[in-house]
């Protein structure tokens, strides 16, 4: 094969990730994720107590205790389908996971953790390649321009986002520690604020003018990082493992790894399948009929070229 093809391959995946980002400025961006899956994490899930409202996948071994999955009430599910998804082992000790699990290695039944639905051998997320494709997204969205620059008064960090369909702002990871207040959030617009450290502690403080599915955090050199409170807006921390902490994200989160009692409450970005509850269906590949189109597309240029 020529480079000509090669070239024109790479510019269709390049394209293809502004399209699933939303466009450089233009929204919605969108994590390319169904809405249905609250946490996505990598690597290890290792937890003793709290929940998440939606689905979960795991990508190593999930360890469990005292943990509810995929219910709002405790008495149904939120989501029909698989509730949980882990790619290595599965120790589940105590709690409930609505919807079932698909797990890749072993699975110890316990009969303090309740599987509704019942545990199933398989793969049922495809990890390596989303991983490789949120992390090209990570670094897209880590590379648009910002829109304006956060602005320090007396100890609270103001954005503003007045008149804009996607605002984008660059802050340094002390910064998240302080009281963030976002300034003219319009209905349907978007806030996007890539936080720029290894080490990210978001501590405990007051957020104004985050609405729940309009603000997204990405991460993309945080490998250790600390939540508390309560925070109304999505992560996207590829390299992170979270640390033990409390309170709430009304969000999606993808991270490497989830050691937190933080709940992950039901609040997704924008979907390409918006997620409906209680309609049956496995746990949801990734959504992106644009990259399947444009590879195929990348594929047939390829293939022309080189005759």
């Amino acid at each position: 094969m020529s480079k000509t093809p090669l070239r024109a391959i790479r510019r269709l995946a390049l394209l293809a990730t502004l399209l699933a980002a939303g466009g450089a400025h233009a929204g919605p961006i969108s994590l390319g994720l169904d809405g249905s899956l609250n946490l996505l994490a990598f690597g290890n899930m290792n937890v003793s107590s709290s929940d998440v409202e939606g689905r979960v996948a795991v990508g190593g071994n999930a360890t469990l205790g005292g943990y509810s999955i995929n219910t709002k009430t405790g008495s149904s599910a939120l989501y029909a389908g698989t509730g949980l998804t882990v790619g290595g082992n599965l120790s589940f000790s105590s709690g409930t996971v609505w919807g079932g699990a698909v797990v890749g290695g072993a699975y110890t039944p316990n009969a303090s953790g309740n599987v509704m639905g019942g545990v199933t051998s398989g793969q049922g997320f495809a990890f390596a390649s989303e991983q490789q494709r949120l992390a090209t997204l990570s670094a897209t969205l880590d590379a648009l321009t910002n829109t304006g620059s956060a602005v320090d008064q007396w100890g609270t960090l103001h954005f503003n986002a007045t008149g804009q369909s996607l605002a984008v702002f660059d802050i340094q990871a002390a910064d998240v520690a302080k009281n963030l207040q976002i300034d003219g959030l319009g209905v349907g617009a978007q806030v996007l604020i890539n936080v720029h450290g290894t080490s990210v502690d978001f501590g405990n403080h007051g957020y104004t003018g985050f609405n729940k599915g309009q603000v997204l955090f990405n991460l993309p050199d945080a490998k250790t990082l600390i939540l508390n409170g309560g925070i109304n807006a999505s992560l996207l921390a590829l390299n992170a493992s979270v640390g033990p902490g409390w309170g709430q994200i009304n969000g999606q989160v993808v991270v490497k790894d989830w050691n937190s009692s933080v709940q992950v409450n039901d609040a997704p970005m924008p979907s390409p399948r918006p997620p409906v509850p209680n309609q049956s269906r496995p746990l949801p590949e990734p959504a992106s009929l644009a990259l399947a189109g444009l590879g195929l597309a990348a594929a047939l240029l390829a293939r022309r070229r080189s005759r």
